[in-house]
C-alpha cells in the first residue's frame, strides 16, 4: 500500500486500530501528481485515456457537459503502468442556470462555470491519442462525447464498473465509491478530476477472491476485458409472453432492435442457444461484440 503521503504517527495508530476487527480504517487518496520516465516524452506502449464528466442533466441532446477530466496512462504490453500524468479538467458554462439538484451532486454552482469553455481542440487531440478510453458507467461519458467529438466514434472503450468481475474478487457492488472504500481508500472531494484520479489509483490495486491463477491489478483486468471479443446472443422475434423469463435469465431489452438480448463469451453461445430452445423461443441471432462496440 502507498501511504508515503500520510502521516507516519497517525499511520501507526491507524494500523493499530485495524488490527481490531471492529473497526476499518480508510485513508485519503493521495494529491493527483505526474510520473513520466526519462525526461518526460510519452513512452512507448498503450495509452489509457481515464475519463469523467458532469453534466447539467441526463438528456445529451438537451443538456451540456459542464466539467471534464481526462488523464493519460501508459501501459505496457502487460498493461503494467509505466508512466501517468494528469488529471486535466475544464469546466465550461451552460449559458443557463443549474437546477439545484446538479449543484448538490457536482458541487458546481452557477459562478463556477460564468464565462468558462472546454478547449475542444485540445480535448479532441488527448482522445485521439488514446488507444482505450476508459470510464466508470462508459455508457454514459459515450453517449455525450461521441457527440462532441465524433472522430472518437468506434473507438475502443473500457467501463471499469461493467468488465472488471467485482463481485468474484470479493467486492460488493459497482458503485466507485463503494469499491474504492472497500480497498481502503475515500477520495475528499466529489469533482470530475478528482474522480478520475480515485478511479486510476483504484486500478492500481490487486485483488484474486474468487478467481484462480496470478495476481493482477484492476487495470490488467480492465484492459484483458477490453481486447476479448464477446457475443450478443438476440432473441428477436421472442413472444411476449417470454418477457419474465428472458428478464429473469439476465437478458437486456434493446429498444433500437427491438428484441431481448444478453452478451456472453463465445463458449457459452451454443449452450445459450440450446437453452432458448428448450425454452420455446425461436432461433436467436448472434452478433460478435468487441470494444469498439460494447457499452454503445
Amino acid at each position: 500500500m502507498d501511504i508515503d503521503h500520510l502521516n507516519q504517527d497517525l499511520e501507526d495508530a491507524a494500523r493499530r486500530l485495524e488490527k481490531d476487527i471492529n473497526y476499518r480504517v480508510l485513508r485519503a487518496v493521495p494529491k493527483p501528481f505526474s510520473m513520466m520516465p526519462g525526461i518526460g516524452a510519452p513512452p512507448d506502449g498503450r495509452c489509457v485515456c481515464i475519463i469523467d464528466l458532469e453534466t447539467s442533466g441526463l438528456d445529451p441532446e438537451g443538456d451540456a457537459i459542464i466539467e471534464l477530466a481526462l488523464m493519460m496512462v501508459f501501459v505496457d504490453d502487460e498493461g503494467a503502468v509505466v508512466g501517468h500524468f494528469g488529471p486535466r479538467s475544464w469546466k465550461e458554462d451552460p449559458g443557463i442556470p443549474l437546477e439545484p439538484e446538479i449543484t448538490m451532486l457536482t458541487g458546481l454552482a452557477n459562478q463556477h462555470l460564468t464565462g468558462h469553455a472546454i478547449p475542444d481542440a485540445f480535448v479532441a487531440g488527448m482522445l485521439d491519442r488514446a488507444d482505450v478510453l476508459v470510464a466508470h458507467n462508459c455508457s454514459f461519458e459515450i453517449s455525450w462525447l461521441e457527440r462532441r467529438y465524433p472522430s472518437i466514434a468506434g473507438k475502443p472503450w473500457a467501463c471499469s464498473m461493467r468488465d472488471i468481475p467485482w463481485l468474484r474478487l470479493g467486492l460488493d457492488g459497482r458503485a466507485q465509491t463503494a469499491l474504492l472504500m472497500q480497498h481502503g481508500w475515500f477520495s475528499p472531494t466529489h469533482r470530475a478530476a478528482a474522480d478520475v484520479w480515485s478511479l486510476f489509483w483504484m486500478l492500481r490495486e490487486s485483488r484474486t477472491g474468487w478467481l484462480k491463477g496470478s495476481p493482477q491489478t484492476h487495470l490488467q483486468r480492465l484492459l484483458e476485458a477490453a481486447e476479448s471479443l464477446t457475443v450478443m446472443v438476440q432473441a428477436e422475434r421472442a413472444p411476449f409472453s417470454k418477457k419474465d423469463l428472458l428478464r429473469a435469465r439476465g437478458y437486456r431489452w434493446n429498444p433500437d432492435g427491438p428484441f431481448w438480448q444478453i452478451e456472453l463469451p463465445p463458449q457459452k453461445v451454443e449452450h445459450e442457444q440450446a437453452w432458448g430452445y428448450r425454452n420455446g423461443l425461436p432461433a436467436m441471432s448472434t452478433r460478435k461484440i468487441t470494444a469498439c462496440e460494447r457499452h454503445r
